[in-house]
């Protein structure tokens, strides 16, 4: 293991409870519409990483999703994010990606949209970053590192570039029921998996500026 590498995971470990108190802050603030704001804790010791923890939306109301939230750990070389979430049908799947753009100065909006995945100059990138059959509770927790040009399980793009400057967001994607054998596999991974015969859509989305 890379010593940057080893270092941002240390980290990493000591934030999950943060994540936590996000969660509980977020299902209050649910009631007022108003984002949690998380100081982390050790944060301001190391200036070569930065930490954000973020509420999830629910992208079709734009109402923020009662006990879920996301954490996003990102020094020069790589980011680790955690995604904590709700309200998702039992039986379907959901995959989770890193809607990475590396230049959100480019893009038409702030925050970024999936236009700008459109614009070369935003050098946008969608990276999958795990997938599951929802159980009966409707809740899922995603996470994953991702180093700087790393494209496995990319759907587009060149990956990650600018991690400190990049804007992010954890995106969760519904591919519909599980179907089966390789469909099931497809849908796990593939943007697009098992679409057609189910739709695929992005249902929650948590913002992380840069």
């Amino acid at each position: 293991m890379t010593k940057h590498r080893f270092t941002l995971l240390m980290t990493i470990s000591t934030c999950v409870a943060a994540l936590a108190a996000s969660i509980a802050l977020t299902s209050a603030a649910s009631a007022t519409g108003k984002a949690p704001s998380v100081a982390m804790p050790g944060a301001a010791e190391n200036s070569s990483e930065k930490i954000s923890i973020r509420p999830v939306q629910v992208i079709a109301t734009g109402l923020i999703q009662p006990a879920a939230g996301s954490q996003l750990t990102r020094d020069r070389h790589a980011i680790f994010g955690l995604l904590s979430t709700k309200g998702l049908n039992p039986g379907w799947v959901y995959t989770a990606w890193f809607g990475i753009f590396n230049n959100p100065s480019a893009c038409a909006t702030r925050p970024c949209s999936a236009i700008d995945f459109m614009n070369p100059a935003v050098q946008g990138s969608r990276v999958n970053f795990g997938g599951r059959i929802i159980g009966a509770d409707g809740a899922a927790i995603y996470g994953a590192f991702l180093e700087v040009g790393d494209t496995t399980g990319a759907f587009d793009g060149p990956g990650l570039l600018e991690p400190r400057h990049a804007e992010i967001h954890l995106v969760v994607r519904s591919h519909g029921p599980a179907l089966m054998g390789a469909m099931l596999t497809e849908q796990l991974m593939l943007f697009n998996g098992g679409c057609p015969p189910n739709m695929c859509v992005n249902v929650q989305v948590s913002v992380h500026a840069p």
